[in-house]
C-alpha cells in the first residue's frame, strides 16, 4: 500500500430518545421523541501492520459505551438543560475525541430530513 494515503471511514449508529426543548415556542417545548442516527467519521492513515485506519468494532464499543449508554432510551433532559440536536452533538463531541483519536466528524440526524454536523479544526 502506498505511503501518505490518508482516508476516511465512516461508522452509523441508531438510537432513540425524548425530549423537550425548554426554550422553543413551538411543538418541540412538548416531550416528544426522535429516532437518531450518528454518523462518526474517523481519519488516518491505514496501518502498514493490518491495513486499517482503526477497527470498526473498537469505534462501535467506545460510541457505545460513551454515547450509546447514556442517550439510548433515555430522556435526553436529564443530560442538559437544553437538548437541541446542536448541543447533544458538542456533548457527544467533548465525550468521543478523547477516546478516538483522528475523530473528524459527527453527524446527528433528528429525522431523516434533518442533521446537524461538527468537525474538527
Amino acid at each position: 500500500m502506498a505511503g501518505n494515503m490518508r482516508m476516511e471511514l465512516s461508522v452509523d449508529f441508531h438510537f432513540s430518545a425524548a425530549h423537550r426543548l425548554p426554550f422553543y415556542p413551538g411543538p418541540c417545548f412538548r416531550m416528544h421523541g426522535h429516532n437518531y442516527k450518528l454518523a462518526v467519521v474517523v481519519a488516518g492513515e491505514p496501518s502498514p501492520k493490518d491495513g486499517m485506519i482503526r477497527d470498526f468494532e473498537e469505534i462501535k464499543a467506545k460510541v457505545g459505551e460513551a454515547v450509546l449508554l447514556h442517550c439510548d432510551h433515555q430522556n435526553l433532559n436529564d443530560l442538559m438543560e437544553n437538548p437541541t440536536a446542536e448541543n447533544l452533538i458538542v456533548w457527544m463531541w467533548e465525550r468521543l475525541s478523547p477516546l478516538l483519536p483522528g475523530l473528524k466528524e459527527l453527524r446527528l440526524w433528528e429525522t431523516p430530513e434533518y442533521c446537524v454536523s461538527y468537525r474538527a479544526g
